[in-house]
């Protein structure tokens, strides 16, 4: 039933979903992105203060989608869908960046005491509390599954596989882990996150430079490789294209969703939380993306179909670690335990997701702290799991928060597009004539 879902109904109304809407957001914002390249990067090199703040959120959003979506979801998708998975997951990246921004702004422009997110913009501006709960269970639900099953599964596979550690305890380990963690706080989420992710990274980016160069005479086949499959003219002419087409798309557009979550509405909730004009905060949901989809699963991609030009394998988490292994055994071994911790800080990172809709719902202490005991628990029944169900599952739960959310977000885009309009002119954020209509809305829900 997953699979029919997936491959039918979901698979064909996403990417379709997120190219348009990145399109249209592109068009009201007047493609500022194109625009105004050098302008962003220097709002993001602002003030120290408020840098180090939107850092810190925009970390907490990275370990929430680093790791398995750009390690062994990259590796998932090229298996299923070929290499022409990787073009149309850079093209859905290009506008998950656009899409990302407005999600972020308008995110921090409906934020309430700190907290804001899909459930709150859906409420205050569309006016539809309803749905906006609605919004917070689906994340709640999918915290459990892309948050800690994918997780924790693809923890267990790398360290099973290098190591030959037994999954159950794999499992026991992560469920602790978060658990101890999530008692922490955002402060120890955050903190957690603001180390271990620009470590782990730039030991990735390091290692996969060095794959690469080492085979730099292999990359220009690859391209090829990459473009060809993505619309298959030979496959065309023999009248299977339009479906090789199709697969490609499918996977590649849901795995970048699943490496960036452009669209889904989970990473508004770690950027509401700094203290920053919208707008800016907006630009480090591009940089999110940015490093995200086009760097490390970039990378990915390369080093995969470079060591392995057929792209396949029994699951995704075990074909990147194959291709790692490349330059020895501890390369495999660095992918697995570099997984295996991104996947606890994506874990982490979603149980901070979770909470927040918690907090939307105004859930009591004994409901927050069963979800705590569940979550963590969770943690097991990941590890144990066959690899193929849990992407089922994950495919499911990204395409119903991307569909709910991003349909929202084009009702909405309004408010992005004035803010957008408003920086860009130089005019300071009291002007904005919306603001005024929204403020007195605000305050009653304060």
């Amino acid at each position: 039933m997953l699979k029919f879902l997936n491959d039918r109904v979901f698979g064909a109304i996403l990417p379709v979903l997120l190219i348009a809407a990145g399109c249209y957001f592109l068009i009201r914002h007047r493609f500022f992105l194109l625009r105004h390249p050098f302008r962003i990067l220097k709002a993001m090199l602002g003030e120290p203060g408020k840098r180090r703040s939107s850092f810190r959120a925009a970390c907490v959003a990275l370990s929430g989608t680093l790791g398995v979506g750009n390690i062994a979801g990259v590796a998932a998708a090229i298996s299923a869908g070929g290499a022409g998975a990787v073009f149309w997951m850079w093209v859905c990246a290009f506008f998950a960046m656009v899409i990302k921004y407005v999600e972020v702004v308008t995110a921090m422009c409906f934020r309430r005491g700190g907290h804001g997110g899909p459930s709150y913009y859906i409420e205050k501006g569309l006016g539809k509390r309803w749905l906006g709960a609605i919004m917070a269970g689906i994340i709640i639900l999918s915290s459990f599954g892309i948050g800690n099953i994918v997780q924790s599964s693809a923890a267990a596979e790398a360290l099973a596989g290098c190591f030959s550690v037994p999954k159950l305890l794999t499992g026991g380990v992560f469920t602790v882990l978060i658990l101890l963690l999530i008692c922490g706080g955002v402060d120890r989420v955050s903190r957690f996150s603001s180390v271990v992710i620009p470590v782990l990274s730039l030991g990735y980016v390091v290692l996969s430079l060095a794959i690469l160069i080492v085979n730099r005479c292999a990359l220009p086949g690859v391209l090829r490789q990459i473009v060809s499959e993505a619309f298959a003219p030979g496959a065309v002419i023999g009248g299977t294209g339009g479906y090789l087409i199709g697969h490609a798309l499918r996977y590649g557009a849901s795995r970048g969703i699943l490496s960036n979550e452009a669209g889904c509405g989970t990473a508004a909730y770690a950027h509401a939380s700094a203290d920053n004009e919208p707008v800016v905060q907006g630009f480090w949901g591009i940089f999110e993306v940015f490093v995200d989809t086009i760097l490390l699963c970039s990378l990915t991609a390369f080093v995969v179909l470079t060591v392995n030009p057929g792209g396949t394998g029994n699951n995704g988490m075990e074909l990147a670690v194959r291709a790692y292994s490349y330059v020895g055994e501890w390369g495999g071994a660095f992918i697995a335990i570099s997984s295996a911790v991104y996947a606890l800080a994506s874990a982490v990172c979603w149980a901070y997701y979770g909470g927040e809709c918690l907090t939307y719902l105004n859930a009591k202490t004994k409901t927050r702290r069963l979800y705590v005991f569940l979550y963590s628990a969770t943690g097991i029944l990941g590890a144990v799991m066959a690899p193929s169900f849990v992407w089922d599952i994950s495919d499911l739960s990204i395409s119903l928060m991307a569909i709910c959310n991003t349909s929202c977000l084009c009702l909405l885009t309004s408010v992005g597009a004035r803010e957008t309009e408003r920086y860009f002119s130089g005019k300071g954020p009291g002007q904005a004539p919306w603001r005024q209509i929204l403020r007195p809305h605000r305050e009653g829900r304060s």
